[in-house]
C-alpha cells in the first residue's frame, strides 16, 4: 500500500506543477490523496516502512481515513474546517455519538477536498430540542448541503428535510438497539421519508454521501 501511496503522490506533484485551476475548492479537491476505512494497525504498518519520498501522511482515527499532503502542494493551499468565508458549505449532522464514524468519513472526506464543512453531532430525534437549537448552523445561507448520519430508526433526515431548502444527504448507519438490521432499518425509513429533497446513499458509506455533497455544490457554483 505504500507504494501505491507514493505512486499516486508522484502523479499529484505532476499535476500540481502544471495545472492551471480556477478556483481553490476545484485545486483543492484535485490535489487530494486520500484512503477510506483504512484500520489503525495498517497505518501503523506503513510508518514502520518509513517516510513517504513525495509527501506527508497523517491518519484520521475516527474516520479511518489516510490523507497525504504532496511536497508540490503548500501548508497555505489546505482547508480549515471552521472557516468562515463566501465559499459554500457543508453541514455534517449525525444523531448519536455512535453515529461518529460515519459522519467523520464524510466530514473528513469533504474538509480534505476543500469544503468548509460545520459539523452538528449528537442531535437525533430523541432529543428534538437539540436540532431546533442548531437552525442557525443548518439556515446558513452559505451551506449548499446537509448531510445526516443516522441509525436505528433513521428519522433525523426527514426532519432536517423539513427544516431546510437545500439538498439533504441521508446516510444509514448500521449502529442502534434491538433489531436494528445492520442499518436496514435506517436504510428504508429514509428510503420511505415524506420530506422531500432527501437522497439516500447505502449504509456507512460517509465517503459517498460527501461526494454526493461536492456535486450539488459544484452544481450551485456553476448556475
Amino acid at each position: 500500500m505504500a507504494e501505491n501511496v507514493n505512486k499516486i503522490i508522484d502523479n499529484d506533484n505532476e499535476l500540481a506543477n502544471a495545472e492551471d485551476t480556477s478556483s481553490k475548492s476545484t485545486s483543492a479537491a484535485s490535489k487530494a490523496i486520500i484512503a477510506t476505512r483504512v484500520d489503525k494497525d495498517v497505518y501503523n504498518a506503513i510508518v514502520d516502512i518509513g517516510p513517504l519520498k513525495h509527501g506527508i501522511l497523517e491518519y484520521h482515527d475516527t474516520a479511518r481515513i489516510i490523507s497525504v499532503r504532496a511536497n508540490s502542494i503548500k501548508e497555505d493551499d489546505s482547508i480549515d474546517n471552521d472557516d468562515n468565508d463566501d465559499r459554500p458549505s457543508v453541514v455534517v449532522a449525525c444523531a448519536g455519538t455512535t453515529d461518529l464514524p460515519v459522519a467523520e468519513e464524510a466530514a473528513v472526506t469533504l474538509s480534505l477536498s476543500g469544503i468548509p464543512v460545520t459539523r452538528v453531532y449528537d442531535c437525533g430525534v430523541a432529543g428534538l430540542h437539540r436540532i431546533i437549537s442548531a437552525l442557525p448552523k443548518l439556515r446558513h445561507p452559505n451551506v449548499g448541503c446537509v448531510i445526516v448520519c443516522a441509525g436505528m430508526d433513521g428519522a433525523l433526515p426527514s426532519v432536517v428535510g423539513g427544516l431546510v431548502d437545500v439538498p439533504v444527504v441521508a446516510i444509514p448507519t448500521s449502529v442502534g438497539y434491538g433489531m436494528s438490521l445492520n442499518g436496514m432499518s435506517a436504510l428504508l425509513t429514509m428510503l420511505n421519508s415524506c420530506s422531500p429533497g432527501v437522497g439516500v446513499v447505502n449504509v456507512d458509506n460517509g465517503f459517498g454521501g460527501a461526494v454526493w455533497a461536492m456535486k450539488c455544490l459544484n452544481s450551485r457554483q456553476k448556475r
